[in-house]
């Protein structure tokens, strides 16, 4: 299907990729990831992470500081029921379940919720100059956790995305400079990056005056198992840089460290599936 950024076609593309995880019946988890996402840690850790709990894992806050709220969406989207955040969720079967049933929110949200027209050079265009006419709603930063809040199902999520994501701001109102994150390149990248992206450990929702402090099945854990926007160079990089000090530690260690490919399989499945997104 064609796939625009900021329009409802996002979120109906969402749902088809859950509606065919979902045919599978030994998925129990599905992860929502980009062409420009990478692992954090291994299959192994990053399974165990999500499996061990039995929430989903998805951003949402109250939208107090934007105005995209359309008033037209009530009384079927009440205003307090409103919700943002990352696109990025990593979902249970009994949520993602919720989302691909409703037949209700989905077709408001296509009358009602539409990005306003965009300047020309528009990806040049400081975000925080731009004012649109009317209200300016980016569908697949409000539809799921919309949905889940609406539902009754906010106490069984955790609201955080387990998705890195670098946003440049600036100012004392802190506005975002620009309509897409920070691209990690070649040059920008060392395992360092990757060190301090994983020493998260608490997220800062400043609408809502609260810090998330995150973690998996009632026990701390780190706050991201996935990091983007990064390019094929920056990703080939990083890799490389893996690899040297593994091969430094396996000459130091007789055992070598374990793979996760000798493993017994899990019954269980994670459904991971990628969109191509700004």
């Amino acid at each position: 299907m064609q796939v625009e950024w900021g329009e409802a076609s996002m979120i109906a593309a969402e749902r088809l990729l859950l509606r065919t995880a979902l045919e599978d019946p030994h998925n129990e988890r599905f992860v929502l990831i980009s062409e420009s996402c990478i692992p954090l840690y291994s299959f192994e850790y990053t399974y165990t992470y999500l499996m061990s709990s039995t929430r989903s894992f998805v951003d949402s806050f109250a939208d107090y500081k934007e105005n995209r709220y359309n008033p037209h969406m009530g009384p079927s989207i009440p205003r307090d029921r409103w919700r943002k955040g990352s696109q990025w969720f990593a979902m249970t079967r009994k949520h993602a379940t919720v989302i691909l049933a409703d037949d209700f929110i989905y077709p408001i949200f296509q009358e009602h919720c539409k990005r306003g027209a965009l300047p020309e050079f528009w990806r040049e265009y400081a975000v925080h100059r731009y004012r649109p006419s009317g209200k300016n709603c980016v569908p697949d930063e409000h539809y799921v956790q919309t949905v889940l809040a609406i539902k009754g199902y906010e106490n069984e999520i955790e609201r955080r995305t387990l998705t890195y994501t670098l946003w440049k701001y600036s100012g004392r109102r802190r506005e975002r400079q620009s309509w897409h994150p920070v691209t990690f390149n070649f040059a920008d990248v060392s395992i360092k990056t990757i060190q301090d992206i994983k020493a998260i450990y608490n997220i800062n929702y400043e609408t809502e005056g609260r810090t998330e402090w995150c973690s998996s099945n009632g026990h701390p854990q780190p706050c991201y198992l996935f990091a983007r926007k990064f390019t094929r160079g920056a990703g080939v990089r990083l890799l490389n840089q893996t690899l040297a000090v593994e091969l430094k530690h396996n000459r130091r260690s007789p055992k070598g460290i374990k793979s996760i490919m000798h493993s017994k399989s899990p019954k269980s499945k994670i459904s991971k599936f990628g969109r191509h997104s700004a």
